[in-house]
């Protein structure tokens, strides 16, 4: 939160999702994060191991304090979950476009189109498309494809 806090006193509008597991959240105290991260400017939250029947917890505090809670697909989320996994999702759907770590594999562009197109049949929010991006060109070629590209192992910040 103290990063964010220094960010935004240079950025005002970068829009800034914070990505991570609930355990910190909930030792730190939900209803203290959500207002400390709401007060430093943060925007939405990524919340990798909250499943959505656990909404209650901090998926739906954090959208009442005005804080997008984006939702993880992947490859393996099926028909059938999908619609459990979008409820409640707010700001974006993120799309983990390969299964395992990131680096490994690369996402095809044939699979990566047919994932969008799949999700834009369960929701209308923008999708993003992230893990298995492995150079810019290929990053290029996603966008192309979805609403936005994740590339968190080449992050640069300015200087």
């Amino acid at each position: 939160l103290q990063m964010v806090r220094e960010f935004r006193s240079g950025d005002s509008e970068t829009p800034l999702v914070l990505m991570g597991y609930f355990n910190p959240i909930h030792h730190y105290g939900v209803e203290r994060f959500i207002a400390e991260a709401k007060e430093v400017g943060v925007d939405g939250l990524i919340v990798v191991d909250l499943p959505p029947e656990h909404n209650e917890d901090l998926c739906h505090p954090a959208q009442a304090a005005g804080l997008d809670f984006i939702r993880l697909t992947t490859p393996t989320t099926g028909d059938q979950r999908l619609p459990t996994v979008l409820e409640g999702s707010s700001g974006l759907v993120y799309y983990v476009s390969v299964a395992g770590v990131t680096g490994a594999n690369a996402a095809t562009l044939e699979h990566v189109e047919e994932a969008v197109a799949r999700l834009r049949r369960h929701t209308d929010l923008p999708i993003g498309i992230g893990f298995g991006i492995r150079s810019a060109e290929h990053a290029a070629a996603v966008a192309r494809l979805a609403d936005g590209v994740v590339v968190g192992s080449a992050l640069r910040m300015p200087k």
